[in-house]
């Protein structure tokens, strides 16, 4: 999770946007870097690049927070 590590969060979430909320607060350092557009969110090993705010989260998914990755 941006650098390492893991993050559990045992409030109940329904999005991508409430979580990235509910690490705002579990890890205040975070919070700028999660407003990065340079990162990407994987659910479950499925990378999903656009609109992924409102992506719905289920109890036990497994999110990622990966960085984006560009190229020519």
């Amino acid at each position: 999770m941006l650098g390492g590590g893991t993050v559990a969060i045992t409030s109940h979430v329904r999005t991508l946007d409430e979580l990235t909320a509910a690490l705002r607060l579990a890890r205040p350092d975070l919070g700028s870097r999660l407003d990065d557009s340079m990162f990407n969110f994987a659910v479950n090993d499925e990378m999903l690049l656009h609109d992924a705010a409102e992506h719905p989260l289920r109890d036990g998914d497994v999110v990622e927070i990966v960085p984006a990755i560009s190229g020519g």
